[in-house]
């Protein structure tokens, strides 16, 4: 399997002149490890057969799983997404593994997820649209982590029947040149549209083919007829199938294959997959497959390298991790008030649900967000959903944690899904609609500047420019595309936990704490699947809470899978860790009073004070925020005693 190393370096470079290090000894000081999700077709395959060996080659480790589906397009892979988000039980949803892309998304902290075209259509842009963009979005949700790269297919070969039709339809290649130059085009446009990298295969196949020494050259003139089984035409060169003998109806049959990757094609497109993901040269890599040339295996290592060094969008490995360390000459505790709208001009009104921006004297938009360069940082990001609360920002910010808090529609909640929501998942629409700004109700009609996520990233933007010191821009992705949600805490109080939790489901985040909440008691959404794993949400409450008290809270923690990481816990009688639970409780003394109780879970003058006039939740915000979500408590049953049917449905 394994050629001397030695060997092809020395071809490398005497013969061909690309004399560079490779990094290829297996005994490297810094192996990296890198976890990769592929969604794609025979091309995947093609293109990654040989990528094992070449990283295990260098040094390296790799970590691949495939979803691939022979012949597919992105439409395919876009429609069983999507139907697993309607029905998690839908089997057109699963692939042949028996997951869904969510769940593979969720198997692995992937460093990369790629995706691509179907071969055929890979010249026009419209075939691309819009299953990429949902394909994106579903990625980008359920594994925020990872760098999106699009697998750049490759032309067939010059001789492929395509290219030799009595008459070209309207809109498709006429010659090899025209299909590369036409996928090549198509590639660079969604690459840009979904701010995402692309992994060059289709360059390198095209520079090895035009090359003078090594590219293919079709015979002049040829005729199948001519040869017997196994014969086969020479194909000195070809990073191709080409012909194949193929029994049919009992005979041999010379098949032409333009499509798929030969032996040499698919070593080509692991190198260049190689020199993307690990940003490592592959020059002189000591892995050949036996039956390639050392000479030609030499000449295709520089092949890759020099693609995968041409053009902006092309991936160079995992991205540095942006440092949580600041940067600040004068270390200090920053505050900020800024209205939405000055923020971002595109920002809407919506007067009959109460969401309006307000006037300069009156704003009604006003968002808040503070950090603490003082105290060591978390790298972590608080979006608070309820009305400011300062001292709950304080002690995020003395936890080393970031905190913003953003205007949203929240104004809806008694004007909407009245006088009782049309359905068990309507209130649920309206919440995510508010906190995407996409259309998701048909009772709300947001903008997606005017939802919560995108408000929150405006205003990450906002404070990265006015705050440098702070180091916001860590919670930035794809160039400020979009959030970073794995580095961020969703967190709200009553109505506004009950949207960080519909939120949390639908992105996943790095955990979500819900304080006097989450409540919807005759909505089942709090059952649907979840982008967040159930171990990263943590709740709140006091007994008397009329949360408690009509059951909502129960049903909600038990339909959201919290009973399956610990018991109930009363904070009065127990100390942190809490059992590691998920669903604390508190029965302070709050004088009787249901509307204190319900407050004096957040920091504020409704919660109790300890002898010395301390809050006595102060451990308890503490655990609920900064726990390691991989702790978990046992298992328990859940409570046959909560109602959990509130409203019947016809």
């Amino acid at each position: 399997m394994f050629r001397s190393r030695i060997f092809l370096w020395f071809l490398a470079c005497t013969v061909l002149g690309a004399c560079e290090s490779s990094g290829a000894d297996p005994k490297v000081d810094s192996p990296k490890h890198v976890r990769i999700l592929t969604i794609g077709n025979s091309f995947t395959r093609n293109a990654t057969r040989y990528l094992g060996e070449i990283t295990e080659a260098a040094g390296h480790k790799l970590t691949h799983k495939m979803l691939s589906i022979g012949g597919s397009p992105l439409e395919l892979h876009a429609a069983k997404a999507l139907a697993f988000e309607q029905d998690r039980s839908d089997r057109s949803a699963k692939y042949s593994s028996g997951e869904s892309l969510q769940e593979a998304l969720q198997s692995e902290p992937w460093d990369f997820v790629t995706i691509q075209q179907v071969s055929i259509k890979s010249h026009d842009i419209e075939t691309y649209r819009p299953y990429a963009e949902q394909l994106a979005d579903i990625i980008h949700r359920y594994a925020p982590q990872a760098r999106l790269l699009v697998h750049q297919t490759w032309a067939y070969r010059n001789d492929d029947p395509r290219f030799h039709r009595s008459s070209t339809p309207e809109g498709e290649p006429a010659t090899q040149q025209a299909m590369y130059e036409g996928l090549s085009e198509a590639y660079r446009t969604i690459v840009a549209e979904l701010s995402a990298r692309r992994i060059p295969v289709g360059d390198a196949f095209w520079i090895a083919d035009n090359d003078p020494n090594y590219g293919y050259r079709a015979p002049a003139e040829f005729d199948a007829t001519q040869f017997k089984f196994p014969d086969r035409p020479e194909s000195l060169h070809s990073l191709h199938v080409g012909y194949r003998w193929l029994k049919r109806d009992g005979k041999q049959q010379l098949r032409m294959d333009g499509h798929h990757a030969n032996l040499a094609g698919e070593y080509l497109g692991a190198c260049v997959w190689f020199e993307g993901l690990f940003a490592e040269s592959v020059v002189g890599n000591r892995f050949v497959p036996d039956k390639l040339d050392p000479k030609y295996a030499a000449f295709l290592q520089t092949v890759a390298h020099q693609a995968a060094q041409q053009g902006g969008d092309v991936v160079r490995g995992i991205p540095n991790e942006p440092t949580t360390a600041w940067d600040d000459p004068s270390p200090q505790r920053y505050q900020f008030r800024v209205r939405a709208s000055e923020i971002d001009s595109r920002t809407g009104e919506y007067p009959k649900i109460g969401f309006v921006s307000g006037s300069r004297e009156k704003p009604a938009d006003m968002e808040f967000a503070s950090v603490d360069t003082r105290v060591a940082p978390q790298g972590k990001l608080a979006i608070w959903l309820m009305g400011h609360n300062s001292g709950l920002f304080e002690r995020l910010n003395e936890y080393g944690i970031h905190a913003i808090g953003v205007s949203y529609a929240r104004g809806w909640f008694g004007k909407l899904a009245q006088p009782r929501p049309a359905d068990a998942y309507a209130r649920g629409r309206i919440r995510l609609e508010a906190a995407t700004g996409l259309d998701f109700s048909d009772e709300l009609d947001l903008l997606p500047p005017d939802g919560a996520a995108e408000r929150a990233r405006q205003m990450v933007l906002w404070l990265s420019k006015e705050n440098p010191q702070g180091n916001w821009e860590q919670f930035l992705a794809d160039d400020g595309s979009r959030l970073r949600w794995d580095k961020i805490i969703v967190t709200g109080a009553s109505h506004g936990s009950t949207t960080a939790a519909r939120f949390a489901q639908h992105q996943r985040v790095d955990r979500v704490v819900m304080l006097c909440g989450p409540r919807d008691q005759d909505q089942d959404w709090q059952s649907l699947p979840s982008a967040t794993p159930a171990n990263r949400f943590f709740g709140f409450t006091h007994v008397l809470d009329g949360g408690w008290t009509g059951d909502h809270y129960c049903r909600s923690w038990e339909m959201l899978g919290l009973h399956a990481f610990g018991p109930i816990v009363n904070v009065d009688s127990t100390p942190p860790p809490y059992e590691n639970s998920r669903r604390l409780i508190t029965a302070a003394d709050v004088g009787g009073d249901a509307r204190r109780a319900h407050g004096s879970v957040t920091p504020g003058g409704s919660s109790p004070k300890d002898a010395n006039g301390e809050l006595r939740f102060d451990p308890v915000w503490r655990y609920l925020y900064n726990h390691p979500v991989d702790a978990v408590g046992e298992a328990s049953e859940e409570d046959p005693d909560c109602q959990r049917i509130h409203v019947s449905y016809d």
